[in-house]
């Protein structure tokens, strides 16, 4: 199953606490709807 992580706080932020590693997919509010479906494809692209 292929995960994407939302959040308000910035990547580096998320990281930093060991919530994920640095290669998790991960998209950062606010955001647009193309950039979600850019990162969506990506995830799913693989």
């Amino acid at each position: 199953m292929q995960v994407l992580y939302v959040s308000g706080y910035s990547e580096d932020a998320v990281a930093r606490q060991g919530v994920f590693s640095a290669h998790t997919p991960f998209l950062q509010k606010p955001f647009t709807p193309k950039d979600l479906a850019g990162k969506v494809r990506e995830v799913l692209d693989g």
